[in-house]
């Protein structure tokens, strides 16, 4: 029979269980890391009147985030072919699970891509998104390069 321990609450339980999961996330994420691999770097392009930088030199595995410096919402739209397996990470470019070539960036948000293979990535961005015409800024280009070992 089950008896209850006053002492030992289910609350009490439930945090040393969701601690331990913790830990135990910890130390797996920990053990599949090889030490010789370099860490993933951030890089940031900015979107104001204009884009900045219009190339971009990354390496594979790297992390590029797009910044709506803007107080209005943008349109951006990859014009290189990407597939899922092209890339390792996205924010803000799936939809319905799946990865999607334009994505628009609320003011002071940013969306972002992880690039898992070499190759170069060229984008356009949309200052107004209901003047596609006129408000197109320049073609911007990535280029993604493999990692030195």
């Amino acid at each position: 029979m089950y008896r209850r321990n006053p002492g030992f609450s289910i609350t009490h339980r439930t945090t040393r269980w969701v601690g331990l999961c913790i830990v135990a996330g910890l130390l797996a994420s920990c053990a599949a890391a090889s030490p010789g691999t370099a860490p993933v770097r951030t890089h940031y392009i900015h979107i104001q009147d204009a884009v900045s930088p219009q190339r971009l030199d990354v390496h594979v595995g790297d992390e590029v985030r797009w910044q709506n410096r803007r107080s209005e919402p943008v349109k951006i739209s990859l014009l290189s072919q990407l597939s899922g397996s092209g890339v390792s990470c996205q924010t803000g470019f799936s939809r319905f699970g799946a990865l999607d070539d334009t994505a628009t960036i609320p003011p002071n948000a940013y969306v972002s891509l992880c690039f898992a293979r070499a190759g170069s990535i060229q984008y356009s961005v949309w200052l107004k998104r209901e003047d596609t015409l006129r408000s197109m800024t320049p073609t911007a280009k990535i280029i993604v390069s493999a990692r030195r070992t």
